[in-house]
């Protein structure tokens, strides 16, 4: 088979920080704005193209306060973003007019968002079309694509190689796992301290997901995942789609995920992520999930503040 990105999923200690990057200054839209199914009290807020499709989205969880992460003996590091070719040039100056300034490199134009992550742009020949394109004031030739993966640091390279090739059937070409169908890539390299513990905190990679077409191959990769006796995690319903999580040798968590239903399962596409949102299975909560965060100042309002915005500089010579 083969993989795709889905998603990546990683940790932030201020949604409007987080949002107004996300929004603003990179482009994408917020397609859905909702809470950990597993912890309510801690928000999600996903951020894709505009229809929210697969390969394109990347999401955060919202742990106020959280505290710096320390990168040591596993980890997942850094998005490796698409941006179509001749655009550089562009993101380059629109992230320096932000106040991100970037650096050219030979894989890449390399930025941080607010929480130190760091993003790697790199051209490649795709743009969006049609009603993928996000209503806001960069210009549709340099609308950012998607996903072109992650890097995985490993503690055991015959051990980390092992499990991607028995289990999920991707084989190591110097030291990458190809996902083919979107010319990207997980990069493999070598744990920065394999005998310390990596800590969790602002900018950390809660895991990737890779897409599968349906709920079947998703099963049968659960039951692949048991008979090589691999770590599993869970599986879930998260009504948008379904996944299975699994650990990899170095801890890592790699999420399969299925392509549907899609965002726009209990609300319209035309208004996703314009407010609090649950999928069907906890639908019953909205009302108590929303009184909660009320009663802290909290109102799932950064499309309203922050597309808005971007919105309304459509057209400047000078982004943002």
């Amino acid at each position: 088979m083969k993989f795709a990105p889905h998603h990546i999923s990683l940790l932030t200690g201020n949604a409007s920080a987080n949002a107004q990057f996300y929004i603003q200054v990179l482009g994408l839209r917020l397609v859905k704005n909702s809470v950990n199914q597993e912890a309510v009290h801690i928000r999600h807020l996903y951020y894709a193209n505009n229809l929210g499709e697969p390969g394109s989205v990347i999401t955060f969880f919202v742990l106020d306060h959280l505290g710096k992460r320390q990168d040591a003996n596993h980890g997942l590091v850094g998005i490796r973003i698409a941006i179509p070719t001749g655009s550089t040039d562009y993101w380059q100056k629109r992230l320096q007019t932000a106040g991100y300034p970037s650096q050219r490199t030979d894989t890449g134009l390399t930025v941080n968002d607010p929480d130190d992550v760091a993003l790697t742009f790199i051209e490649v020949d795709r743009q969006l079309i049609g009603q993928q394109l996000v209503p806001n004031d960069v210009p549709k030739e340099d609308q950012i694509v998607g996903l072109l993966g992650t890097t995985i640091d490993y503690v055991d390279y015959d051990q980390t190689i092992a499990f991607y090739r028995d289990w999920l059937g991707l084989n190591d070409f110097n030291h990458q796992l190809p996902l083919p169908s979107t010319a990207a890539a997980i990069n493999l390299t070598p744990a920065p301290t394999p005998s310390s513990r990596s800590r969790m905190g602002r900018g950390s990679v809660d895991h990737i997901a890779l897409q599968v077409p349906d709920l079947t191959t998703l099963f049968d990769y659960y039951h692949r995942a048991q008979s090589l006796g691999l770590d599993i995690e869970l599986y879930r319903d998260r009504g948008w789609f379904q996944s299975i999580y699994v650990r990899d040798p170095s801890d890592n968590r790699i999420e399969l995920a299925t392509v549907a239903p899609g965002f726009d399962l209990e609300e319209p596409a035309g208004t996703m992520g314009q407010q609090l949102s649950l999928p069907p299975l906890f639908a019953s909560q909205t009302e108590a999930v929303t009184d909660w965060y009320t009663a802290r100042d909290v109102h799932f309002d950064e499309a309203a503040r922050f597309e808005t915005a971007a919105t309304l500089n459509q057209g400047m010579t000078t982004p943002l």
